[in-house]
């Protein structure tokens, strides 16, 4: 693709048309994950962890895997908010348009390179607000996590929750996380893990920090893989 090629899309993309068009999308993608989750048959593990903090008044980070986007705004019935964190990049801009859908507000930015952001995060959690975080967005590596959420849950003192999903019937995209798309009139599982609790962060390296919070979002995985299984 030739550079007036590029600069065509990059025009496109700025272009109001274009907003209304991503918009459209977005609401339709909220249509289809409504019907995808409100169709489909669920085991859900592990939700009174997150009830416990809201009984407290407790604030607390989500972290899930990118791959894992799809039906993760159907499960928030809380009446207080969760903000995500959303990139500037188009994927992200497209969450963003969706999760609004779900009256979840977006923070735009990265934790790896956004100050504002962060800052932002910050903010929210010492006004008690609940925030999401997708530690390996917008571009990867795939379930590879970036540093912010250690970061922001060290400097907070605020516990990491983590979150999966698994389901009987699915597509993977070709894409750079395998995004994983639920069918409808399906079975699954929801896995809230144990809290990441952030006084144990502390006392670890950041590498080693990462690594915990890592091995926590997957054993979220594996154990909602191993409970459908078996129903």
């Amino acid at each position: 693709m030739g550079s007036n090629s590029y600069a065509f899309l990059k025009k496109l993309k700025n272009h109001k048309k274009f907003e209304t068009f991503e918009t459209v999308v977005a609401k339709v993608m909220a249509f289809l994950m409504r019907f995808s989750f409100y169709t489909t048959r669920w085991t859900v593990i592990g939700e009174e962890i997150p009830e416990s903090y809201h009984k407290k008044g407790v604030p607390f980070i989500v972290c899930l895997w990118h791959d894992r986007l799809m039906l993760a705004p159907c499960v928030w019935k809380w009446k207080k908010p969760l903000h995500v964190l959303a990139s500037h990049h188009s994927d992200g801009r497209l969450i963003a348009k969706i999760v609004k859908n779900f009256s979840m507000p977006p923070v735009y930015g990265s934790t790896g390179k956004g100050f504002w952001a962060v800052k932002k995060i910050i903010q929210l959690i010492k006004a008690k607000e609940y925030v999401a975080i997708i530690p390996d967005g917008p571009r990867g590596p795939r379930h590879k996590l970036a540093p912010g959420a250690v970061t922001i849950s060290k400097f907070t003192k605020v516990d990491i929750l983590p979150f999966s999903f698994c389901v009987k019937r699915y597509f993977r995209f070709d894409s750079w996380d395998k995004f994983l798309w639920a069918w409808p009139f399906n079975r699954g599982v929801m896995v809230w893990g144990a809290p990441i609790v952030s006084a144990k962060l502390k006392n670890m390296s950041e590498k080693e920090a990462m690594e915990y919070v890592e091995s926590e979002i997957n054993a979220a995985s594996r154990k909602a893989l191993e409970v459908l299984s078996n129903v």
